[in-house]
């Protein structure tokens, strides 16, 4: 026979009964439910709220607790309003009226003074006391939500600067863009026009196929103008709209990828700028993305207007990815997720080694420029 712990009880009636003595029985249990006084106590000792209890003039009959800087001699028996900033107490008056003439439950945030001064947000839900049919007093319950306003605060300053760190250098790629269209690519076609001419005047020479090679590789760099001109930010963007620049990316990635199809049904008014520039580096790093990495040989692109949104789903049927196993150092999805995150949507990213990728994203269209 295996030995057992001596603290154990052994198995049988002498078990047994200890373990039901330690059990309270459910008349035991009935009891305490039935027990208004004790419950109350239980839940104002255990909240993680501030529970306060006003009758109709807002005078505080209850509290479970007393914020730093205070004492409760100088809040039980003192009006809630008293802790409430002057434009806020109309509101929480309002309120408050509106549960004692209704019965029923309302919900506010509202700021407040601390003791030592600071400012505080709450949520606050107050609920009717009832006795025979009539609202006698209101409970409220006020959750500090000032480490929530700021952690908002914190990430809507951080979504500002990355706006316009993103606005910065969709102009500054703009500038480029020009810069090499008006230079470079120019003084290329001009030299290439200067060139043709004098190669159809002097067909016949010894450096002729040297010459044809010259050509040859002013052309391609024409090419590579036209190329980089493309990915800062083509003109067709700015000049005639979003979906000839999806047609131009497109274009560009049928020259690695064998069928990319694109469908779209969209407004034939110009999107914002910020929603079709969004919309264009979605596209584009969906399509980058696929072309160095995946493998694929065929892709498709759809932009579609839904309701107040513009929804994005580029496919390939390439060799797909872990997105969870993403190199560090590869910060595409990433920058789509960003951008995305500035519209307040996310990206749907799937994907699996051997099925293909499929991104998506469903981009809200401002208010003020709906149709």
């Amino acid at each position: 026979m295996p030995n057992r712990h001596r603290s154990e009880p052994a198995p049988g009636r002498a078990g047994r009964a200890a373990r039901a003595a330690s059990v309270p029985s459910r008349d035991e249990t009935d009891e305490a439910l039935t027990d208004a006084a004790a419950l109350w106590n239980a839940v104002c000792r255990t909240s993680g709220e501030f529970i306060v209890v006003v009758d109709r003039a807002g005078t505080m009959r209850f509290c479970n607790e007393v914020g730093d800087g205070y004492t409760e001699e100088q809040v039980r028996g003192h009006s809630i309003f008293e802790f409430s900033l002057p434009e806020a107490t109309q509101e929480l008056k309002r309120k408050l009226q509106e549960v004692f003439d209704t019965g029923s439950g309302r919900t506010l945030e509202t700021q407040a003074r601390g003791g030592d001064g600071e400012l505080i947000y709450f949520s606050v839900r107050l609920g009717p006391i009832l006795h025979e049919g009539r609202t006698k007093a209101v409970v409220i319950c006020c959750e500090n939500i000032l480490p929530l306003k700021t952690s908002e605060q914190t990430l809507k300053s951080e979504r500002n600067v990355l706006r316009r760190m993103l606005e910065i250098q969709e102009r500054e790629r703009q500038l480029i863009s020009y810069e090499i269209h008006d230079g470079l690519a120019q003084y290329l076609a001009g030299a290439l026009m200067h060139l043709e001419a004098f190669r159809h005047a002097y067909r016949v020479g010894p450096d002729a196929r040297e010459f044809a090679e010259g050509i040859r590789l002013m052309r391609t760099a024409a090419e590579e103008a036209r190329r980089l001109i493309g990915g800062l930010r083509p003109p067709a963007l700015d000049e005639l709209g979003i979906v000839d620049a999806l047609e131009s990316l497109v274009a560009d990635a049928r020259t690695e990828i064998p069928s990319v199809t694109f469908s779209h049904s969209l407004p034939a008014s110009r999107l914002p700028p910020g929603l079709e520039t969004t919309i264009f580096r979605v596209v584009q790093e969906s399509l980058s993305n696929a072309r160095r990495h995946s493998g694929a040989q065929a892709a498709s692109v759809d932009v579609a207007r839904v309701g107040g949104a513009v929804r994005i789903v580029v496919r390939d049927e390439g060799g797909g990815f872990d997105p969870a196993r993403v190199p560090e150092d590869r910060f595409g999805l990433e920058g789509i997720r960003q951008r995305c995150r500035l519209f307040g949507a996310e990206p749907r990213i799937e994907s699996a080694p051997g099925r293909g990728t499929t991104i998506a994203a469903l981009l809200p269209i401002p208010p003020d420029a709906a149709d």
